[in-house]
């Protein structure tokens, strides 16, 4: 099951002021870690920086790059980060909050773009992770949490002589990464449209066996996921019409294509979340018909019976005048009368096709 809030998050901000960066991370985290592409038409040098002071060069260089932070536990490292690259205190809060809603925002110095990526986990289920992108005319910052990497094609074609990627600007590399990630939101699509047709043949073929509950947390997982697809729209509609130095117009042009992706995702969406709805309705009308047919079945046993008991209740009557007690084989008899008078209810449920 998805994730949706991770516990006392909102506590640690009581009480501060915005623009407090605080720490929300948890015991045995990933150590922050910032792997550097520095790249040109012609070049492209990769580089691991465990130490923050690894960084200070970068910032005074003026030649393209792609920083990754990995692991967002470390407080004091990301405070020293902000601080060399001139990150807003407001925008690190951002970052190093997990709940974040996603959303587009433009600054002087650079753009900042808050997302959820969507993955499969081991089990086929769908998990959520913070992605925050800030960009300008030299670099593209990547914060994320886990090891777990969904860029590393990027980072292929960005190892490539050959590669497109190399020619443009810091602009273009933003709208790749946004466009893996929403890539992403298809991939997991498609693997719950594959889920949802399993859920489906498994009630109309074995409907006894099926669970509601996993019905009620795939609801909860679309719910989720349409909670963190919609703002992507607002994301790609801001990037494309953002009057800014920092996405050149050529630029504008695929975050157009990336747009019509996520009115596809939004749209899969809604299609999903009617598909799930039409199944669980299913699955309750496959109940009620079930508890109309075990009612239906205890009427009729209980219908047999009424005159059984009837004339068992007659005979049971303690009068001294009952000439019957007397009879030989009125014992037998009584038995001769119920069983036909069950044995006649019974045929005539049956033609009646109540059984």
């Amino acid at each position: 099951m998805m994730h949706f809030v991770k516990k006392g998050i909102a506590a640690r901000k009581l009480g501060k002021p915005p623009g407090t960066i605080a720490n929300y991370s948890v015991e045995g985290g990933r150590k922050t870690v910032a792997q550097v592409f520095e790249y040109g038409a012609d070049f492209c040098n990769e580089s691991v920086c465990e130490q923050i002071d690894e960084l200070k060069p970068f910032a005074k260089s003026s030649e393209r790059q792609w920083i990754t932070i990995t692991g967002l536990n470390d407080e004091n490292y990301l405070k020293q980060l902000s601080e060399i690259f001139e990150i807003d205190k407001l925008t690190m809060e951002d970052i190093m909050n997990p709940n974040h809603r996603p959303k587009f925002e433009a600054f002087d110095g650079y753009i900042f773009v808050v997302m959820k990526i969507l993955t499969l986990n081991s089990s086929g289920r769908p998990e959520a992770e913070q992605v925050s992108l800030i960009f300008n005319e030299t670099r593209v910052l990547l914060f994320k949490e886990k090891d777990e990497d969904v860029f590393e094609p990027v980072r292929d074609r960005l190892r490539k002589v050959s590669g497109k990627l190399r020619n443009y600007g810091p602009d273009y590399l933003a709208l790749m990464l946004i466009d893996v990630i929403v890539d992403n939101y298809l991939y997991v699509l498609d693997s719950l449209s594959d889920t949802m047709d399993v859920y489906e043949e498994e009630l109309i073929k074995h409907p006894d066996r099926f669970s509601g509950d996993l019905m009620h947390s795939f609801k909860r997982e679309l719910s989720y996921i349409r909670k963190v697809s919609f703002p992507l729209r607002e994301i790609t509609s801001g990037l494309m019409r953002s009057d800014t130095r920092f996405i050149k117009q050529e630029t504008e042009l695929f975050f157009r294509d990336v747009h019509d992706h996520v009115v596809n995702v939004i749209e899969t969406i809604e299609a999903l979340r009617e598909m799930a709805k039409e199944i669980y309705d299913l699955y309750i009308s496959k109940i009620s018909v079930r508890t109309n047919e075990i009612m239906q079945t205890l009427t009729i046993i209980s219908t047999v019976f009424i005159p059984l008991t009837f004339i068992v209740g007659v005979y049971g009557m303690n009068f001294e005048n009952m000439p019957e007690l007397k009879w030989a084989w009125g014992y037998f008899a009584v038995w001769v009368i119920m069983i036909v008078c069950a044995f006649i209810m019974v045929l005539f449920f049956k033609r009646k096709k109540w059984l």
